[in-house]
């Protein structure tokens, strides 16, 4: 028989299972049982912790993901001196490589696939600075930021040239080459849930005004060429479709989660009405998320919109949205607690953590603890949250306060939630 007290290993749940007794404070015995790690035998394997917070029940723990800009990464991989491959790919907004030993590091529940870009496209380099990119926009570096500074639709002003703008083939074979195996062995060999990334637009609003026709010009045409605009969504959103298929067709029996977004608000309010976005944007929407959730009934939708759009989050829930990104808690009527009364058992929230104030160089570790305090209190109960910053953390953060994060996190979001 063999004992183990439970003094050191703080307030745990009472777990029987397996002739296996848990007693807070008491102890635990089991003939011919051997127990080198007792708290990792406790742990769920963090696929399972995520379909149990996705379903809005509690877990051991909250589960943890990692956004964050290719330079704040490498200022926490050296601080950590982290040599390891980094054979992952990575990233929000950019794509980079990570080693499996941070991701352990910072106690990950995540992995990702990423859809690739064709193998004969070769980015050029223009006389103006610009590199074009697959779908025909143009940017440039600022500081650590690539701006798109070209938009392909710019001049438009028939639909016809929409119509015939010639998009990317989603069925290049080599957008897969090698995608389908790592999906596949990060499904049956790993523990992780897995995140799929499409090569395609994320959404039909943003592609137009931010990559293909530019932000101002494009919010006029919602108002005043609004069947220009609508040919424009239709061609982002049947681009959507067609990536979606090329993706989710090989690997969508492998993968947990698609994410896709749409920024449709910002710090103060929305970029649109409600009425527009339900007469415009909605059904287009409607028709990429089903379709998703109909190739892949298995997988959930994690969805990424900046800033305060609370007035259109039913909304996202109608269309299809399962998880809901970044939730940027300093933004108008974002605050989490309301957030989690109205839609908690409806929806899971992703994000949630400040990066405006506490994880700037604003912020201490005081600040932080408060922070992580503040959204699991708030969100945590009863399941539905995945605690991650509010966007990609930036390189004004220090890695101290990162890896901080991260620890404090797996720590403090361990259920129940105190």
């Amino acid at each position: 028989m063999l004992g183990i007290m439970l003094d050191d290993l703080g307030e745990l749940p009472i777990i029987k299972s397996a002739g296996i007794v848990l007693l807070k404070r008491g102890i635990v015995s089991h003939a011919a049982l051997l127990i080198v790690d007792f708290r990792e035998a406790l742990l769920m394997k963090p696929r399972e912790r995520f379909y149990r917070i996705v379903e809005h029940e509690e877990s051991d723990r909250v589960p943890l993901d990692f956004w964050i800009t290719p330079a704040a990464y490498a200022n926490v991989r050296d601080y950590l001196k982290i040599t390891a491959p980094e054979t992952q790919e990575w990233g929000i907004m950019s794509s980079w490589k990570i080693s499996e030993e941070m991701l352990r590091r910072l106690h990950l529940d995540f992995r990702r696939v990423y859809m690739k870009e064709a193998s004969s496209f070769k980015s050029k380099t223009y006389p103006d600075g610009t590199t074009d990119s697959e779908m025909g926009f143009r940017g440039k570096w600022f500081g650590p930021y690539w701006e798109v500074v070209h938009y392909p639709w710019a001049d438009a002003t028939e639909m016809k040239q929409i119509e015939e703008y010639e998009w990317l083939d989603p069925d290049d074979p080599s957008r897969m080459e090698g995608v389908v195996e790592w999906a596949k062995q990060l499904h049956e060999k790993g523990d992780y849930a897995v995140i799929g990334m499409v090569g395609g637009p994320w959404g039909v609003f943003e592609m137009c005004a931010h990559y293909m026709r530019g932000f101002d010009k494009f919010l006029v045409d919602l108002v005043e060429h609004t069947k220009l605009a609508e040919v424009m969504m239709d061609k982002c959103m049947n681009l959507a479709l067609e990536m979606n298929r090329a993706f989710l067709d090989e690997v969508g029996q492998y993968i947990d989660v698609v994410q896709v977004g749409d920024d449709l608000g910002h710090q103060n309010g929305l970029i649109m009405s409600p009425a527009m976005y339900r007469r415009l944007v909605k059904p287009r929407h409607m028709r990429i998320y089903q379709d998703i959730h109909r190739r892949a009934p298995n997988v959930k939708i994690l969805y990424h919109s900046c800033g305060a759009i609370e007035p259109m989050i039913n909304d996202l829930i109608e269309v299809g949205v399962d998880i809901l990104n970044p939730i940027q808690p300093l933004a108008k009527g974002m605050d989490s607690a309301e957030l989690k009364k109205k839609y908690g058992s409806r929806l899971t929230f992703h994000g949630g953590i400040d990066l405006q104030h506490t994880m700037s160089t604003q912020g201490t570790k005081n600040d932080l603890r408060a922070e992580v305090d503040r959204r699991l209190k708030a969100l945590a109960p009863g399941g539905g949250y995945i605690l991650a910053p509010a966007h990609n953390i930036q390189d004004d953060s220090t890695p101290e306060k990162i890896v901080y994060l991260y620890d404090y996190a797996e720590k403090k979001g361990r259920y129940p939630i105190s």
